[in-house]
């Protein structure tokens, strides 16, 4: 009989009982970081792993306090190259963060930053981020640090600025409880690109002054500032002030509400002090930023602005710390401080938002007419701006082009979310109590795009930053993926402007928003783009539900939605044709075959690697050929996350199964089978197969089989390296379902692979100890 070749991953890596991952596609996505990794890491990331985004293999015990000088050579860090670890959040979920910030001859290099992520049990599974790595400038300045500043302030051109405004520099005092706090910029050395191109290139980076700049004049924003320390030129700026889009439009009633305030002996003020974070409401009179209270003699107020405002701030606190567990923006119990009812900008606006236009805090526009109930104060804006905070905090988003959009939709999404845990509904309508100005359903009808480089998308390459073109469509291209969060919590399905068509279930709002967050507080930077934000979403949803869970499959299906992946695999999927050894990696759902349909595979000799993998097997058929001198590896995955369900039942059939055979499992010792040997085994299981639990366990592992006939049963517990650690053989089993009791309590706490055999049939699952 014709022999069906079984190639496994681990019959071709190093033994290793099951290797896990999650199959992050890269693919055609315009100007996103997807270069490879240096060689280096071939033996111990997976081959998805890009220099922007690692995924370590199970059996590579990374230390996240020295991977940096552990594996400084494959970062391609030269010696006057440091990674500083500047901050370690344990979250809610029992993961340690470790935030790098990337130093070059001592000085902090802009954008430069890395996080790495270890799992509870010890593993360190992912690390992204971004690296300027063979940076050759020097050190030196020629520049002096007040040389720069009046640079900076030529540049900026305000008529006044923040620290000569004696309010101004007192409330900041008072905010930071420092009586030599001041908004007078002190100079920084750093190294900063001499573009706006985003493409991060070594040969781009100059030693520069940096400055934060906040003013107090309404026709300049406040800024970032990067002068050439040995020119004196500005070579880089960004926006600090983040602004909502403005309309005209009427505004919702709130009713009745319940706020605190502070009495100051006479009257009630627009101070509530009743919680951790203190909350300031100052009434700007339909005038500038001004630190006036609002005041009410019986604290039954009746004006409504001030009431929407405090309510509105408070509403954004409460939901901060009840949903994500966050003491406001800062995660420290900031000050939540709301300029409101205020006229402000160039040319002066009154229907707008900003954060940041007046240090850390938030001002309010009084709308186009008098009326209270015009002002730019709904649930949603509120939490929109405080969101800025949120991100300034973690993130760190800087406010231009892709990096800038995210920021905007991030404000968006948890500004709905603010607006849903207010008022018990969610309309996905940014603004919509006072006038709707953006869609999370439909983006195009407010002239955004609801699909990556779709119709509305502002194409932001060659672009510089201005507020002319909205920090290179900042608020319009955040419409992509306000489009995935609506998809994600609602579910949808249709065809996007690139032609491919799309299914999602919805998982809620309410689940949805703890992907967000996580993927905004846990693994963004600030130089982050698109495809950065669809690989942290797929990580958060691993970690918080699962990697098999509903969660993570809607996670990629509403990013294939909006075109932010390349062409998704297919159920099963037969390679055909030359495959030139150059890093591809094919991949299928369940099955993926070689030349099965009578085609041929070659794999051509180059010094690279070509992968191929899936869920449940890769075959190799005959008219697969790997030359001399090339580079192949065959893995599997148990579970991906881009556009499909898991056991699905509409599956379309593979090649073999429509020839009337039927497909087998096999393992890292089976090399080659016949093919009624292969039929006889997988007739061992019945329907249902093989389950194991509790997964994590402490002692025993109950594994469920249900079996088509009598018969024996083996079970084995592999580490990471694939070393068989314990055993149990021969154990008797009936037709229909059995329970196992297998006592692993000696084992210690880490990750395994537990193989089952049934009468030949073999099955791997992941198990954790705890």
């Amino acid at each position: 009989m014709k022999k069906i070749i079984h190639y496994i991953a681990q019959s071709i890596r190093p033994p290793v009982a099951l290797l896990l991952a999650l199959l992050l596609i890269e693919g055609s996505v315009a100007a996103q970081d997807n270069e490879r990794l240096s060689p280096a890491f071939d033996k111990i990331a997976k081959p998805q792993s890009t220099r922007g985004w690692i995924y370590f293999w199970e059996n590579y015990k990374a230390n996240p306090l020295t991977v940096f000088d552990d594996l400084k050579g494959a970062f391609e860090l030269s010696n006057d190259d440091k990674m500083m670890l500047i901050k370690t959040i344990k979250d809610d979920v029992g993961f340690t963060h470790y935030r790098y910030q990337q130093y070059y001859k001592s000085y902090p290099v802009l954008f430069g930053e890395y996080i790495v992520h270890q799992q509870p049990d010890g593993f360190v599974n992912t690390a992204n981020g971004r690296l300027i790595t063979g940076l050759k400038t020097g050190n030196t300045t020629t520049i002096s640090e007040k040389q720069a500043l009046e640079a900076a302030l030529r540049f900026m051109g305000a008529s006044k600025y923040l620290w000569q405004n004696p309010a101004m520099e007192k409330e900041l005092k008072r905010q930071e409880k420092n009586d030599k706090a001041t908004y007078l910029p002190k100079g920084e050395l750093m190294y900063a690109p001499d573009n706006f191109n985003e493409t991060y290139k070594a040969s781009d980076y100059k030693l520069a002054w940096h400055f934060t700049i906040y003013t107090d004049d309404a026709n300049v924003k406040a800024k970032n500032v990067y002068v050439d320390a040995n020119t004196g030129r500005i070579i880089y700026f960004a926006d600090i002030a983040m602004n909502c889009s403005g309309a005209t439009g009427t505004s919702a009633y709130n009713g009745s509400v319940s706020f605190s305030t502070e009495f100051t002996g006479s009257n009630y003020r627009s101070h509530n002090n009743c919680q951790a974070t203190d909350i300031y409401v100052y009434n700007c009179n339909r005038g500038g930023a001004s630190n006036t209270f609002y005041t009410d003699g019986d604290n039954s107020w009746t004006n409504q602005s001030a009431t929407q405002a405090q309510w509105g701030a408070l509403k954004t606190y409460d939901y901060y710390l009840g949903t994500h567990s966050r003491t406001s923006w800062d995660n420290s119990a900031g000050d939540l401080i709301a300029y409101n009812n205020a006229v402000y900008g160039n040319p002066p606006t009154a229907n707008n938002a900003c954060w940041g236009c007046t240090g850390n805090s938030a001002i309010f526009g009084a709308g186009t007419t008098t009326s209270a109930t015009d002002d730019w104060n709904t649930d949603d804006i509120m939490g929109h701006e405080f969101t800025h905070g949120v991100t300034q905090s973690e993130a760190g988003l800087v406010y231009n082009k892709e990096s800038g959009a995210l920021n905007e939709s991030f404000s968006d999404i948890f500004g709905e979310m603010v607006e849903s845990w207010s008022e018990g509904n969610c309309d996905y309508l940014v603004g919509a109590d006072r006038g709707a100005i953006r869609s999370f359903i439909n983006p195009n009808s407010y002239g955004d795009p609801d699909t990556y480089l779709g119709t509305n998308w502002y194409t932001t390459s060659g672009c510089t930053p201005s507020s002319d073109n909205d920090n290179c469509g900042v608020h319009t291209n955040s419409g992509v993926q306000n489009r995935w969060f609506y998809l994600l919590a609602e579910g949808g399905s249709g065809v996007n402007d690139l032609g491919k068509s799309y299914n999602v279930t919805g998982i809620t709002r309410f689940e949805a928003r703890q992907i967000a967050y996580r993927a905004l507080s846990v693994y963004l930077t600030s130089s982050s783009k698109y495809i950065d934000a669809r690989k942290a979403s797929l990580q958060a949803a691993w970690d918080i539900y699962g990697q098999c869970s509903p969660e993570i499959i809607a996670v990629g299906d509403a990013w294939h939605a909006v075109g932010v992946e390349s062409q998704s695999p297919a159920y099963s999927f037969n390679v055909c044709g030359t495959y030139p050894a150059s890093g591809t990696v094919e991949q299928a759902i369940s099955l993926l075959t070689a030349s099965s349909t009578g085609c041929t595979t070659e794999i051509t000799a180059s010094s690279s690697t070509v992968y191929f993998t899936a869920r449940d097997r890769v075959i190799l058929y005959p008219g697969f050929k790997a030359d001399a001198g090339s580079n192949f590896v065959a893995y599997l995955e148990p579970c991906s996350s881009t556009r499909w369900r898991t056991g699905r039942p509409d599956a379309p059939k593979s090649e073999e199964e429509k020839r009337g055979q039927t497909p087998v499992a096999v393992t890292a010792n089976t090399q080659t089978t016949e093919e009624g040997d292969a039929m006889n085994t997988a007739n061992a299981l019945a329907a249902g197969g093989i389950s194991v639990g509790p997964n994590p366990f402490t002692s025993n592992i109950i594994i469920s089989v249900n079996a088509k006939r009598d018969g024996k049963a083996d079970v084995s517990v592999y580490n990471a390296v694939g070393k068989k650690l314990k055993e149990q053989i021969g154990i008797n089993i009936s037709e229909g379902l059995n329970k196992i009791t297998f006592n692993a309590a000696d084992l210690s706490q880490g990750i395994y692979m537990l193989e089952i055999n049934v009468d030949g049939t073999k099955t791997v699952k992941k198990i954790v100890k705890l």
